[in-house]
Order: C-alpha cells, then structure tokens, then sequence
C-alpha cells in the first residue's frame, strides 16, 4: 500500500493510505542497513510504502491492522537544519 505519513511519534508513524484509511506503521530495520545514519530517516509528508501485517492481535485501537514501512520515496523538496554554534 502507499500512503502518506501524517504523524510520527518515536518508532511509529501514523499514514494516510491512499484507501482514505489511517494506519499505525513501524519501519524496517533495513533502512539502517542501507546506510541511512539519521536517528529518524522518514519526516512527516513523506510518501512511504507499506505493508499489512496479518495478525489481528496487533490491531490498533480502530481495528484496523497496523503496517510495516518497507520503501521511503524520494522526497521533492526539504530544508536542512544546521545546529547553531556558540
């Protein structure tokens, strides 16, 4: 599924499917394998792609099945942030 990610709070992320549907999703632990060293590699707005997971007993609040985030599209546009030095 493709959706976009609305909320993102510590390890999970709240995603718009393109079904209209919210779904609670997690990411894989092979984006840390690719070489993607930031401590959260997806930001709000992104487009990610996703799957089901099938087991019923990890549904979340609204019954509805949570996802595993599994692809991260190219972002069209960001600003990057510099910490200030004193």
């Amino acid at each position: 599924m493709k959706g976009t990610v609305y909320k993102s709070t510590g390890s999970w992320y709240t995603v718009k499917a393109t079904d209209g549907f919210f779904y609670e999703c997690r990411i894989k632990g092979k984006f840390r394998m690719k070489g993607i060293k930031s401590t959260n590699p997806i930001a709000v707005g992104d487009v990610v792609h996703f799957e089901l997971e099938p087991s019923v007993e990890t549904a979340n609040v609204h019954g509805r099945p949570n996802g595993v985030i599994n692809e991260i599209s190219d972002r069209k546009n960001y600003i990057v942030r510099k910490s200030v030095n004193l």
